[in-house]
């Protein structure tokens, strides 16, 4: 362990092989509150949801953690275990088919023609505030950002082919600008609010964002979000055949 302590460090020792003069240098001063040494770069994660296959929440997943349950399984509720030569296995979320529009004043035409990963991101969002010990009212208005990892929308296609039903709503429900800002939109947060695509790592990407937002001003605090459902199984047969599934 280094015989320097960056200030700000919550927690430290002094090792046994420190050189003479290290160990006659004066002590640090007196540590304040837990509050009082966090410097002003510090950023807390101060709520958590999800959703995983099998797992409806954070505690449901931790708990098929603990008991070592299999939540990659074989059924049809995805499609027919083995279609086009894929793994007969997969994971699969409990529901992504209901969503209560009322509560999140989306229109009823919308919510139809919303990708349910953003109906995921509305649940979740509302689910992290409220772990964080926030009323959502408290924080409208508030200069929070909102930063989304996400890489495709395979709903789009499949609700505009057919041109006499096309309501424009599609557009406002699927592009994945719309991820981030349909959140902002809700909870009224008028930080920055965008999407991002970095394939794999955008959740990570969105949570250095984040934080460097919040380091340097630009918001008082973020909201950050990865989604990513695979809803067709030609999507799978090309990771597949790439050989990217684990």
């Amino acid at each position: 362990m280094p015989a320097f302590i960056p200030e700000g460090d919550l927690f430290y020792d002094i090792p046994d092989n420190m050189n003479s003069d290290a160990r006659n240098a004066s002590p640090p001063p007196p540590r304040g509150p837990l509050l009082n040494v966090l410097r002003k770069t510090d950023v807390v994660i101060s709520g958590m949801s999800g959703r995983f296959p099998e797992s409806e929440n954070i505690e449901a997943f931790a708990r098929n953690l603990y008991e070592a349950t299999d939540m990659v399984t074989e059924d049809s509720r995805r499609w027919p275990p083995g279609l086009f030569g894929l793994p007969t296995r997969s994971g699969k979320l409990p529901d992504i088919v209901s969503f209560d529009a009322s509560f999140f004043a989306v229109h009823g035409k919308q919510a139809h023609a919303m990708d349910p990963q953003l109906r995921l991101l509305l649940e979740l969002v509302y689910e992290a505030i409220i772990d964080a010990g926030i009323n959502p009212e408290n924080i409208r208005g508030s200069c929070t950002g909102v930063f989304v990892g996400a890489s495709e929308s395979q709903t789009l296609d499949g609700i505009i082919r057919d041109p006499n039903s096309i309501t424009g709503y599609e557009l406002t429900g699927c592009h994945r600008s719309m991820f981030a800002n349909r959140i902002s939109y809700t909870f009224d947060l008028k930080g920055p609010s965008y999407q991002m695509d970095t394939a794999c790592s955008s959740s990570l990407l969105a949570l250095q964002q984040a934080h460097h937002a919040i380091s340097t001003g630009l918001c008082d605090s973020a909201v950050v979000a990865g989604v990513n459902l695979n809803l067709k199984p030609q999507y799978s047969l090309q990771f597949e055949r790439l050989g990217m599934l684990s």
